[in-house]
């Protein structure tokens, strides 16, 4: 897995949900076949997430498979890329003042899940862009301990195991055994063109009680919600997840 991030020149009219025109750049980019197969999967390989600053705007796309970083790594890291225009938003022009790159293998997930040493069991997540979930047909913006693994642990399956389906099991062990014991979020809505979402942005903090091998499965998710992000519309810029550090309020 990779995520590239485009750091940005900002004139102040920055907003979050500029991800979503973002998202239609980058869609009008890639091939035909990518793009149909990306509608054809539950779990779509590219997360998006928009992060601005007074004077920066940092666009970063996270490629979960080795097809899409093959299909828009390189496009996004070429030396001619310099700038975009995204025409539905208040700053238009977005010049870039540098890329950044980083990588996730597939050997360091493993490496949390069967590590030697003693697991984490306090977990502090900074959820930067709002977040919902979906649920008996219907959107849900609180946090919830279910709905929040039971999101990651479909996305890493899809990834990695090429089905959706979980083990309801441990989901049910991650429930009695993680607490959330500690949030502050405030309400935000995510605006998709004329629609939006009520989602939530803020911390959290989760302890896990469980298990050695519990403790570090919850810190190997919660390492790829890191690419993967959490919840609906993660590919339009929603659901995006830092482990650690300061809250982002951009």
């Amino acid at each position: 897995m990779q995520r590239v991030s485009l750091v940005c020149q900002s004139k102040g009219k920055f907003d979050s949900n500029d991800s979503v025109y973002f998202h239609g750049w980058l869609m009008s980019r890639i091939s035909e076949n990518f793009a149909a197969k990306m509608h054809q999967t539950g779990v779509n390989p590219l997360t998006i997430s928009a992060h601005g600053t007074k004077d920066r705007v940092i666009f970063s796309v996270a490629m979960l498979t080795d097809e899409a970083v093959a299909e828009v790594a390189g496009m996004l890291m070429d030396d001619d890329f310099t700038s975009f225009t995204l025409k539905s938003t208040e700053q238009q022009l977005f010049k870039i003042l540098k890329k950044e790159k980083e990588i996730l293998s597939n050997k360091e997930l493993a490496q949390m899940f069967y590590r030697q040493d003693k697991a984490e069991r306090l977990f502090q997540i900074n959820v930067t862009t709002p977040m919902a979930f979906k649920t008996n047909g219907a959107y849900y913006n609180l946090p919830d301990v279910r709905l929040f693994f039971q999101s990651i642990m479909k996305k890493y399956n899809a990834i990695f195991e090429n089905t959706e389906h979980i083990d309801l099991d441990l989901l049910d062990e991650i429930c009695d055994k993680v607490s959330l014991v500690n949030f502050r979020i405030q309400s935000r809505r995510f605006y998709i063109h004329k629609a939006y979402i009520n989602g939530f942005r803020g911390r959290l903090v989760f302890y896990c009680k469980g298990p050695e091998t519990l403790a570090s499965y919850v810190a190997m998710l919660l390492k790829f919600a890191e690419y993967s992000g959490a919840g609906v519309k993660t590919s339009l810029g929603m659901g995006s997840v830092k482990l650690g550090g300061e809250e982002n309020n951009g």
